[in-house]
């Protein structure tokens, strides 16, 4: 669908590597497909690792596993696909775009309902992540580019903070989702600063975004103008031709 794909995320280059090593040694049998359930069911398992985690901390493990299996699927699909050159742009990029949609859902959701987090935190993060991928969406349809980070920070990177915060709040306990201030969780101030501080971000580039979009079609036309003017004659031009003709005749 895109012309040009951008990451630029923090570990865009080792993870590129990795998986470049990885497709050459996946079976001939497993398809794209398989890979795209594969990151699904990895989110569907990083979901019920967190429900777990209310009767231990030990299903952390599948929280991790799951979110290894998410980015397995999810980063070898594609990658597989133009490895094999057997892409299919439009049901590629439909299919694993909204196999990330549920999967990020689930995980995000899945962080919220575990002792680790709030539900009214994980669902300002899930809205932040529906807004960029929004925007990315937009971009592609618009400028025909995808861009795969922001800030830095990809889909690998997020699912290694979730993990990340995860075992950081089992260590410290259940009071790390708990702690009130002024009525409020700590942990749902936070993520609410946090958050409007994203999105007035995320309004700033739209601006920005409009304005360059804006002054590259103005432009574009102007550069038509003067080749529209040399291609139609002018009413003298006309009338000296009517002229000419009379004279002749």
């Amino acid at each position: 669908m895109a012309n040009q794909r951008i990451n630029e995320s923090f570990l865009a280059l080792k993870e590129r590597a990795a998986l470049l090593a990885l497709v050459r040694r996946l079976p001939h049998w497993m398809t794209p497909d398989h890979l795209t359930a594969i990151g699904l069911c990895g989110a569907v398992l990083t979901l019920l690792g967190f429900i777990a985690c209310h009767w231990s901390n030990w299903f952390l493990a599948a929280v991790v596993l799951g979110l290894f299996l998410n980015w397995f699927g999810d980063s070898l699909d594609g990658t597989l696909a133009r490895f094999r050159e057997i892409e299919r742009p439009h049901y590629g990029y439909f299919i694993d775009h909204s196999s990330d949609l549920i999967a990020q859902t689930l995980i995000v959701v899945g962080l919220g309902v575990s002792p680790y987090f709030t539900v009214g935190a994980s669902l300002l993060v899930l809205s932040l992540y529906l807004l960029m991928s929004s925007y990315t969406y937009l971009r592609v349809v618009t400028e025909r580019v995808h861009r795969l980070s922001y800030g830095g920070m990809g889909a690998t990177e997020f699912r290694m903070l979730v993990a990340a915060w995860a075992l950081f709040a089992a260590w410290l306990g259940p009071g790390v989702a708990e702690t009130q201030a002024y009525g409020f969780a700590v942990l749902d101030l936070v993520i609410g600063g946090l958050s409007a501080l994203t999105f007035l971000g995320f309004v700033a580039v739209i601006r920005k975004d409009l304005a360059r979009m804006q002054r590259e079609e103005r432009e574009f036309i102007e550069s038509l103008q003067p080749a529209a003017a040399e291609s139609e004659p002018s009413m003298l031009d006309v009338d000296e031709q009517i002229l000419i003709e009379t004279v002749a005749n």
